[in-house]
């Protein structure tokens, strides 16, 4: 894994930032995943999780316990949020304490709510062992995945377990807590009434993990992605099977909000006054219309503190190593503007002299449909190499091959593609703007390759185009 180094005093500067974002995130997550059916029990993951988080706090636990039994199945709603239908007979999501645990400790969360999430389904399995009739007393969906989860702990495990004595008690206990949650009749509180109590924890935690590091003591999972965003292994699941990787909701509301000032003021800049290039394209009788401006994140705080942090996190996440900006550019759709014909833009981006591989993030300002030209990719084509194409453009039989998705984005939306990608869009037919902004890296050991790039694309870029690829499907004019 990757890590900043922090000093103490940055890093309790971040941390109510970091707690912010673990807590909208998580409340995200139950928001959009947690009505869903919990593991063939006749509640959902949202009515589970607050039973028992009541439980333990009835039982007298300590508010960390109360927040682990809270976000125990968070590995669940991290699969549906990747994407994935829930796998182990339609029961959920396999090895979901695992990738809670580990999620869990990237946001911040304290190294016992990770703990109690990860061994919660262990403490399943030893019961089965060691307490007769508890598998009888397990409902059916819980007998299910239990086979689905090394089944009925071996001896030798039991016998690891059991080393620690107070872990074992807690870890029991806390199966209790799982196993009383299944009433659908039950009243409880909102997610509402926990989530200050998870800031609180986060802030501790963070506030620890400095202490750790100015007297270089070993310390726990705290992502260095924490104050922007914390992707899941089931979300770098997907981008290496797909290529691609949708981000809903990945802007806070106060982002989102700025969003169309900042595609205006990017919009706005005098053309010739600056580094950044500005196109033109002619529609409907001959008007003139801002299609695209690039090179603007270096030359304007509020873009630049959008690509070169969150953004430029995610994409260091999914390449498992640092990235570095090559190229910006915001696509401006208006009414009757023109698509993108299909294409690579390993093709545009000189990849032959200028770094092997990039990722594209695209931002949506306004929201994508069928109608307005939305991206369409086809995903999991990314690791076939250049297809056959004619100056950029896929040719015709190629892409009558592939299966296309249309990302129907909404604002404040993000979306990850690599640079092998085939993908496409179609012109807008609506009477309203569709805006982009695709933000273009690296990875950081190829070099820092963003005024290289531009300086090529001006020596080999054809007039009348937008793109070192003749795939843009409207008509330039400047």
């Amino acid at each position: 894994p990757l890590y900043r180094l922090l000093s103490s005093a940055a890093a309790a500067a971040d941390a109510d930032v970091s707690a912010a974002r673990a807590t909208a995130r998580l409340r995200s997550l139950f928001d959009r995943h947690g009505e869903s059916d919990y593991i063939g029990e006749p509640i959902s993951v949202t009515q589970h999780s607050i039973q028992a988080a009541m439980a333990a706090r009835a039982a007298g636990e300590e508010i960390d316990v109360v927040v682990g039994a809270l976000l125990h199945d968070v590995g669940h709603l991290l699969g549906l949020e990747a994407g994935y239908e829930p796998a182990m007979d339609g029961c959920g999501t396999v090895d979901h304490e695992g990738i809670g645990h580990d999620f869990l400790l990237g946001l911040g969360l304290p190294q016992r709510v990770a703990y109690l999430t990860k061994h919660h389904v262990n403490a399943k399995r030893y019961l089965c062992l060691r307490e007769e009739g508890y598998y009888e007393s397990l409902s059916k969906a819980s007998q299910i995945t239990l086979e689905h989860q090394g089944g009925v702990m071996s001896e030798e495990e039991a016998l690891e377990m059991e080393k620690s004595k107070e872990d074992l008690e807690a870890v029991l206990r806390f199966r209790t807590y799982d196993e009383a949650a299944k009433d659908p009749n039950a009243l409880h509180p909102s997610l509402d009434a926990f989530m200050q109590s998870i800031h609180k924890l986060i802030i501790e935690t963070i506030s620890e993990e400095s202490k750790k590091s100015s007297t270089n003591e070993k310390q726990g999972g705290l992502s260095p992605f924490a104050n922007t965003y914390v992707l899941s292994s089931e979300q770098l699941r997907r981008w290496d099977q797909d290529g691609m990787l949708w981000i809903k909701n990945a802007l806070t509301p106060t982002e989102i909000e700025s969003l169309d000032t900042l595609a205006n003021e990017a919009g706005n800049l005098p053309k010739g006054e600056g580094p950044w290039l500005i196109h033109h394209e002619e529609v409907g009788d001959g008007e003139k219309r801002l299609c695209r401006v690039e090179n603007f994140c270096k030359n304007h705080a509020a873009w630049g503190n959008l690509c070169f942090g969150l953004v430029q996190d995610l994409v260091s996440q999914v390449e498992r190593e640092e990235a570095v900006l090559f190229k910006d550019k915001l696509n401006y759709k208006g009414p009757g503007g023109g698509g993108f014909l299909v294409h690579q833009d390993a093709t545009a981006y000189a990849t032959e002299d200028l770094a092997k591989r990039h990722v594209s993030v695209m931002v949506a300002i306004d929201p994508a449909t069928v109608e307005n030209g939305s991206l369409q990719v086809a995903a999991g084509r990314h690791n076939e190499g250049i297809f056959p194409h004619e100056k950029g453009v896929i040719t015709k039989e190629v892409e009558n091959s592939m299966d296309f998705e249309n990302i129907l984005v909404e604002p404040g939306d993000i979306v990850l593609f690599d640079s092998y990608l085939p993908h496409r869009s179609d012109p807008n037919l609506t009477d309203s703007w569709r805006r982009l902004a695709y933000l273009t890296f690296n990875k950081l050991k190829e070099g820092d390759l963003h005024g290289e790039y531009y300086r090529k694309k001006q020596e080999v870029m054809q007039k009348g185009a937008i793109s070192i690829n003749l795939d843009f499907g409207g008509k330039i004019v400047d």
